[in-house]
Parts: structure tokens; sequence; C-alpha cells
């Protein structure tokens, strides 16, 4: 279930040491293997072919401790097996166990950075074997592959919140975060007022599907704070990524769709906090959905998510961590039917005031002139309209997403 996100991975960190690398489960088989880098030694030919262990080998691992040991160990080399030096990185998850990282080292051991950039990576490739199934399934989910019946017995149930991490344009290649190859998140989205509408794309405009496979897409770089993963990389984002939620008791599912890290949260999870610290450790932007009732509203929350980190990209002022409520008028260009004037439309007269204010520039003597209006009733008026809108007509942005929004109301109508 987990074999996309555990062989991206693993390619990307490969690549980048230029070694062969397989990980086995806790029972010694093993559960994805590199495309060759580097030396392969007949132990790692007769594993891949056998997706298993042979016994002599286990015996000659174990007298070096891989077992128990909770740290990076090396075998060293065994020529009568047909086995050169390797070094394991145990994979650990939550304190727990999940597998065993290999590493051939044939040809000399691994740089100090290239064992710092493994063992980030390890943490990431723990997370997804503990938690795979739940990765698995949120991405079934947000693709419509399976019912929502169905994905609550892993997801859970209740309230959430959808969480996604994007590291900002300009920073290389698009990567391809789960490891198919051009499957989009398919469907329409909900838009914000319930109805059926033009799916999301990955970065929050509206238009065709969200697609997996990068096209179009901008660098997903590393933790580039710490020097960690290539930018452009699957193992820089989710390696972050996977590095701060192996800290948590209860992580919340996650998977990578295209430049975005996206997490489910809904467990009490403090969605600031989190925003945050991934925000800090990706060296990228979040945006964090409103609430939802369950999971048969995940795509929308999904959109929303992903269309609150691209406004924080495309103003500074609303991120490091952007959330969607909060957007202004950033929430009319990803969905127009997202702001809908409120209880303002139960107050034509009051509408059409805003609308011509706002249309000649906030000048209140050409508006009371044209509206026939005692200036002391037009300012009475424009106060009202801000008690029933929640905005101030001296912010500058909140003007412009009012006068938007009634131009889109309109335009709606029609």
């Amino acid at each position: 279930m987990i074999a996309h996100d555990v062989q991206d991975l693993l390619d990307s960190l490969a690549m980048a040491v230029g070694r062969g690398m397989a990980v086995d489960d806790p029972e010694g088989r093993v559960v994805a293997h590199s495309v060759h880098h580097g030396e392969v030694d007949q132990v790692r030919a007769q594993a891949i072919l056998s997706r298993s262990v042979p016994a002599e080998v286990e015996v000659w691992q174990e007298a070096h401790g891989v077992a128990t040991t909770r740290e990076p160990v090396r075998i060293p080399a065994n020529p009568a097996l047909g086995m050169a030096a390797r070094l394991c990185v145990p994979l650990l998850h939550r304190g727990r166990r999940v597998g065993s990282l290999w590493i051939i080292e044939g040809g000399g051991p691994l740089s100090s950075e290239e064992e710092a950039r493994t063992v980030r990576d390890a943490a990431a490739i723990a997370a997804l074997l503990d938690g795979g199934g739940s990765s698995h399934t949120l991405r079934r989910l947000l693709n419509g592959e399976i019912t929502v019946r169905r994905a609550a017995g892993i997801l859970g149930e209740g309230p959430l919140r959808v969480l996604a991490v994007r590291v900002p344009a300009g920073r290389g290649d698009a990567v391809r975060g789960d490891g198919s190859r051009g499957d989009a998140v398919r469907g329409d989205l909900v838009r914000g007022d319930g109805s059926r509408g033009d799916a999301v794309r990955d970065d929050g405009s509206r238009g065709d599907a969200v697609r997996d496979d990068g096209a179009g897409g901008d660098a997903v770089p590393g933790d580039g704070s710490r020097g960690g993963a290539v930018p452009g990389e699957p193992g820089g984002l989710a390696g972050a990524v996977g590095d701060e939620l192996s800290r948590m008791r209860r992580p919340p599912a996650f998977a990578v769709v295209d430049r975005h890290a996206v997490l489910l949260l809904n467990g009490g999870e403090d969605a600031s906090a989190l925003g945050e610290s991934l925000a800090a450790r990706a060296g990228g932007l979040v945006g964090v959905s409103a609430v939802h009732p369950g999971l048969g509203s995940l795509r929308q929350a999904y959109g929303e998510a992903v269309a609150a980190a691209r406004a924080a990209a495309a103003e500074p002022a609303l991120g490091p961590v952007a959330r969607w409520p909060e957007l202004g008028v950033y929430r009319l260009l990803a969905d127009p039917t997202a702001y809908s004037l409120g209880s303002l439309r139960e107050h034509p007269a009051l509408a059409v005031t805003l609308e011509t204010y706002l249309d000649h520039g906030g000048d209140a003597q050409e508006t009371a002139r044209l509206l026939h209006l005692h200036r002391t009733s037009l300012y009475y008026r424009l106060a009202r309209i801000e008690e029933l809108t929640g905005r101030s007509l001296k912010d500058g942005t909140q003007r412009l997403e009012l006068h938007l929004a009634l131009k889109l109301a309109r335009w709606n109508a029609v």
C-alpha cells in the first residue's frame, strides 16, 4: 500500500549518495530496493530476487548488533557470503522499530553529509512504513478511489482541517511526490457554497484536476535551513515533514501531492503551531483550511489548504502560515463563490450604497450626490455596512474584497 512513497524516497536518496539501498521490514523481508547505484553484491542480488535475506547473512548481521541498535551501525564485508560492507540505519517511529535501511558501502563509507541525509530520510521512510495505510488511504480518498465510509475506518471520523505545505516557486524542477506516473486527483471539488465546481489545480487556481506528477510544478526542496535534501527531490519535502511528524505522539496522516505535503488534522492537533514548525523545517509556506465536519468534505478542505498556501506565496504578509478563512480577497481569487456578502444581501439599499461608494473610489461627497443622500445618512449607512460585513472600509484590501464580491455577485447572477 505504501510502495510508491517509500520507493520514491529510496530512489531519491540512492541517487543523491550514489549507493545501492534496500528497505527490510522487522522480519527481514525486502520491502523496497533502489535502482542500481554503485556496487551490487551477491547478497543484494539474491535478496532482490527472493524478497528475503538468507539465514546465514542474517546471522552475520545480527552478530554486529543490527537487531537491537537504535543508531546506524556498520557491518563489515564477508567475502565468503558474497557480501560487501554495509551501513544499517534502523527505521524508528514513535520509539518503535518498523524496519531497517541498508546501504552498500563496498566502495567506502558515506561522507558525514551523506550519512546525515540518510538518517533524515530514514525518519520519513519509517513514518511511511508505520502510518503507510493512512497515507495511502488519504491519497486514494482525494483521488475519489474509495468511499468515505471505507476511509473512515483508517483515517477516523469527526471535524477536520487540511494543512498543505508548499515550497516557494523557482527552486528547481517539479517532483512527483507519491511515486505515481501522472495520476491526477480527479473529480470536481466542492465549492465553498456546497455546489460542485471545477477542480482546484495544485496551485489553488480553478481549472484542471490536481496532478500528482508535478507537471508544470515548482521545486520541492528539502530542509533548506539545515542543508538537507536536494531541492526538487521527493525526499526533500517528505523527509522534512516526516522528520517533524516523527516527534509527535500521534502523527496525522500525510501524503505528498505534487509540490505539497498534505496533512489530515482530525485528532485535535494545533494547526497553527504545527504549521509554523513545518514551515520552518521545510523552508516553505503553509496553508490551513477551514474546519469541516468530516471526510465527506475532505477535497474541499484540500482545495482551501492548497489555495491558502499559494496565497501565502503571493502575499508574504499572510505567511508563513495562511488560513483559508483569513485570506480576504485571495479567497475570491481561488474560489469566486467563497464570499457571499453575508447579511448585506438582505439590505439592497446598503449593497447599492457600498457599490456606489467603492465604484467612486471612496468619494463620500460624490456618493451622497449620486444617491441623493445627506452626508450624515451616508456615513450611517457605511458604518452599518462595516457592522454587517465585519470589514473595515478604511482597509484597502478589505475594500477590494467587498468590491470584488459585489462584482462577482453581478457576474454570477447572469
